[in-house]
């Protein structure tokens, strides 16, 4: 597993859990059914402030990938970029959907790389806003807007990462191919941005 899997590592045996929001987007087995050879792939813009070690991570695709390995299918989280092909993680269909999980973990070593914070505080922050999130207003396609440190009260410890915004729209009738991710903190340019999105199937 690469460095910046290891968070992630960290996050997947504790889905979040109790929210309407997590409930279905973290929801395990996701992929359960999916056919070997599905894939859901996503571009990836990333803006990182200076001093991260995630600045050398240029704009590309990320994807998951339902594979074959023997009789046993698994999801492989891969990203496509300028040097090609790079394994991110593989992991069991039974787990949370690994791009949301990707992308959470992305945001967390950015903040705690930017900010000296504690990555399992960072972690536990988003994921209980996240559990807590309902579903957002009842359109189409859905969209759900997180502050998870707007009450916190270390604030004034997190730079401009007080003011985070993540931003999640999908469509509850295929919560495994989220439409959209981003993340921005405050700073403009020299702030956190990330954004996923799915790129539509011919």
């Amino acid at each position: 597993m690469t460095p910046r899997l290891l968070f992630l590592a960290l996050l997947v045996p504790v889905p979040a859990s109790a929210g309407a929001l997590s409930d279905l987007l973290m929801a395990p087995s996701l992929f359960a059914n999916a056919p070997a050879g599905t894939a859901v792939a996503y571009t990836e813009d990333l803006d990182v402030p200076e001093g991260g070690t995630l600045l050398d991570v240029a704009g590309g695709e990320v994807r998951v990938e339902v594979r074959l390995d023997g009789d046993r299918r698994e999801l492989l989280l891969v990203r496509d970029e300028d040097g090609g092909r790079k394994p991110l993680g593989t992991f069991p269909t039974g787990i949370a959907n690994p791009v949301l999980l990707y992308f959470l973990e992305t945001t967390v070593r950015a903040m705690a790389e930017a900010t000296g914070g504690s990555p399992y505080y960072i972690r536990n922050r988003i994921r209980e806003d996240l559990g807590a999130a309902g579903l957002g207003p009842d359109e189409a396609p859905r969209e759900v807007t997180l502050t998870p440190f707007a009450d916190d009260p270390n604030r004034d410890r997190m730079g401009g990462f007080d003011d985070l915004t993540l931003r999640l729209r999908f469509d509850p009738d295929h919560p495994e191919r989220i439409l959209e991710l981003s993340a921005d903190s405050a700073g403009g340019d020299e702030g956190y941005h990330e954004t996923l999105v799915l790129i539509a199937e011919d």
